[in-house]
């Protein structure tokens, strides 16, 4: 049975998934950076890109967005869509353009823009700026299927795209109508907003928290949802009621953190952990970086009791499975590495792709899994549309910047040394040098044994003070006259 929970009342928003109290989701969004996706702005063309095909797009964010040609209902309704057409031809700088996030800002990069502005329901989607019909594939009856492709295709205008979900599959055309063009005046408003504002501005922000939930509730008929928002257990309660789901809501009663009632605190920290432990005593290393991820399957205690090709395979095995869900957990998107123990035999391999399939599907983001290279890495991409966990939760290392490594006292301590000696013939008698304990201890060597070497090298006194923590640095003070630089440091 499914089962969430909504921990809504703090300014961080928290949404655990749990399919048979296992956790198979956990969405966070921090107070500050609160996902942009489906929102609609007022944008302003600020550079045409013809080699890339694409534009730069203020539209009020810290980072300008990427908008490609291909998003734009100029290019989309006209006769030639083949791709030949340059940029310049559909947009120019300057200009004003309505345009949605389709993608957050990850890292270095800005959000992905679309100029295809989409509005949709559980039953229909309506897009604005291009030409298309498209109806569900899920259809049970083939003739419904047909006859809602024909009723779309002749209430639709030209320049707008219709989906026809499963969900409207035995609705009357009545309803379809009313749904159409409630999404088509929503539209038009919004034109009318925007031609009395200027560029950038914010025209419409959707509560992407809520409409997750009421998404996550639509794909199953039945569950249970606990919530401590008053306000938002009303919404959803009435989403439930409007749309006849057989889920059950109830507001968490107190003060208490709910999250912390059903356990799940300990299985969020779990999650920024770079090793996961396996149930048969295996494990797994997770490494992000900006390019790409890294998932190091290891055997760890697990020894098995039969050979060794059986061995490695189970591990495999429990390993791919784990991986699929840790992926969506931590939100892992674009290109995943996997290094899987490696197997003798082919059909293994065949097996273990698989698994992460057939656990991938259960993703709502598109996976694809491509194969194993000849080395051996099992090869993974994840749509991306928002930063993941540890982008969410974590910031680089003041002191390494990211990296898990900072520079040896020697290299420091090293550099210092070249940095006196270029001022070695300048008429100073001393210097004052602030640095780490542990880089004075090398620029001075044991017992300070290599003072008068060094000094001699320089020409100068060496005055020295102690920069406080465990970071590996140094700073030259000053230079002067032996008086000048006790008297400083006094």
């Amino acid at each position: 049975m499914k089962k969430m929970i909504a921990n809504l009342a703090s300014r961080e928003k928290r949404v655990a998934v749990l399919e048979n109290e296992v956790l198979r989701q956990l969405v966070i969004t921090p107070d500050h950076h609160r996902s942009t996706v489906g929102n609609i702005y007022l944008g302003k063309v600020t550079k045409v890109l013809p080699g890339m095909d694409a534009a730069f797009i203020d539209y009020g964010a810290e980072k300008n967005g990427f908008l490609h040609r291909d998003e734009l209902p100029s290019f989309q309704l006209t006769k030639n869509v083949e791709g030949k057409a340059a940029i310049g031809q559909f947009v120019r700088q300057g200009e004003k353009l309505l345009v949605q996030v389709s993608r957050d800002e990850t890292g270095t990069k800005g959000a992905k823009l679309t100029g295809l502005i989409e509005f949709s329901t559980e039953s229909l989607v309506y897009i604005h700026g291009i030409d298309y019909v498209g109806v569900s594939k899920k259809f049970k009856n083939e003739h419904l299927q047909m006859q809602w492709r024909e009723t779309a295709l002749q209430n639709k205008n030209p320049d707008e795209g219709l989906i026809v979900r499963t969900s409207m599959e035995n609705e009357s055309e009545a309803v379809f109508l009313e749904r159409l063009t409630s999404l088509r005046e929503q539209y038009q408003g919004l034109e009318r907003k925007a031609a009395s504002l200027k560029a950038p501005a914010l025209l419409l922000a959707r509560d992407t928290f809520l409409e997750m939930i009421m998404n996550e509730m639509s794909r199953t008929a039945v569950g249970q949802l606990v919530v401590d928002d008053s306000a938002a257990c009303r919404a959803l309660s009435k989403w439930v009621e409007e749309n006849e789901k057989g889920w059950e809501i109830s507001q968490a009663p107190g003060p208490q953190n709910i999250f912390s009632e059903a356990n799940m605190e300990a299985q969020v920290e779990k999650l920024s952990k770079k090793i996961v432990w396996l149930d048969n005593g295996g494990y797994l290393i997770f490494e992000e970086t900006e390019a790409f991820t890294v998932i190091d399957v290891n055997s760890g205690k697990f020894t098995g009791k039969v050979a060794k090709e059986a061995t490695l395979f189970a591990v495999n095995q429990a390993a791919a499975k784990e991986i699929a869900r840790q992926v969506r957990l931590r939100n892992i998107s674009g290109i995943i590495l996997i290094d899987f123990i490696n197997m003798a035999q082919s059909r293994h391999e065949q097996e273990i792709i698989d698994i992460v399939k057939k656990e991938t599907a259960k993703d709502e983001k598109r996976v694809q899994v491509i194969g194993f290279t000849e080395l051996g890495i099992l090869q993974v991409t994840r749509k991306r549309t928002s930063p993941s966990l540890s982008e969410l939760m974590t910031v680089p290392c003041p002191v390494c910047s990211g990296s898990g490594k900072i520079e040896s006292p020697e290299t420091v301590a090293f550099r210092l040394e070249r940095e006196l000696l270029e001022h070695r013939k300048t008429d100073d008698e001393a210097v004052w040098v602030e640095a780490s304990k542990a880089v004075a201890d090398v620029l001075l060597g044991e017992k300070e044994s290599y003072r008068q070497t060094l000094e001699e090298l320089i020409g100068k006194r060496v005055f020295l003070s102690f920069i406080p923590g465990s970071m590996n640095a140094y700073s030259i003070k000053r230079f002067g006259s032996m008086k000048e630089i006790s008297g400083a440091i006094e």
